[in-house]
């Protein structure tokens, strides 16, 4: 069983998370509404929940799960990879 491949953007999304198995260094842009990100990978950290508005964007700390949901109805996710190409086996 593989993870299942980052899917074509833009990806719009409701207020039931979605989980999406990233590599380290992916950038989440939101790119209409607000969304909301969360996973065992921030754990720990001061911004546990990550909070995007439209336009704002966040890069993925590790390769882990990650669940992306709008929590004011709707929002509109765009995925782009590390400006370096990272990639991370997962």
């Amino acid at each position: 069983m593989h993870a299942p491949q980052i899917p074509q953007t833009p990806l719009k999304l409701g207020p039931i998370p979605e989980r999406f198995r990233l590599p380290r260094g992916e950038v989440l842009t939101c790119t209409g509404g607000c969304l909301w990100i969360t996973s065992d990978a921030l754990a720990g950290r001061r911004d546990s929940d990550i909070v995007l508005e439209s336009g704002q964007s966040f890069v993925t700390p590790q390769a882990a799960t990650y669940f992306v949901g709008a929590p004011r109805g709707s929002g509109v996710l765009d995925f782009s990879p590390a400006p370096k190409g990272t990639e991370t086996a997962c």
